[in-house]
């Protein structure tokens, strides 16, 4: 799908304000309401968009703790990298994971809400995951910077 400027605005609005009405977007962009809707229609359909979702605080929910977890594995088959997607994707604790290139395979963003939370996430599940070689964690200090937003400006706004 290519992006026109029109779309790059209501991504960069909705990104803005998720709320917005299709009414009060199209406003914001410079369209009326019904060729705004479709465009909305067109980016989801495209997978530009891919869902909605409320943006909570995690302190304020009781996860007081996030570290980054690094893992290696002991081989990288299709069959073990599978595996190991597979038995990540059931663990709520473990909201980001990326694989890498580096030393380690995988970079995990791991929720507890204390430090002994945490240690069970990764010494009871992350470790015991078939052909994980080794982990290293770093629990995170401050979040200097926190967004789920993805950068537009090489896009035509």
């Amino acid at each position: 799908m290519e992006i026109d400027r029109f779309d790059a605005r209501i991504l960069a609005a909705m990104q803005h304000d998720g709320r917005l009405s299709v009414v009060e977007l199209a406003d914001c962009i410079g369209l009326s309401p019904t060729p705004c809707a479709r465009r909305i229609k067109a980016l989801e359909t495209e997978g530009v968009i891919e869902g909605y979702a409320a943006i909570l605080n995690p302190r304020r929910i009781g996860l007081a703790v996030l570290a980054m977890v690094q893992v290696k594995l002991t081989e990288h088959t299709d069959e073990t990298v599978a595996r190991f997607e597979k038995e990540i994707a059931v663990l709520d604790e473990v909201t980001n994971c990326y694989a890498m290139t580096g030393s380690y395979d995988f970079i995990l963003q791991v929720y507890g809400k204390d430090l002994e939370s945490l240690s069970n996430v990764v010494l009871k599940k992350l470790i015991r995951i078939p052909n994980v070689r080794d982990l290293q964690s770093s629990v995170v200090l401050a979040t200097l910077k926190r967004s789920v937003r993805i950068p537009l400006g090489h896009l035509q706004i």
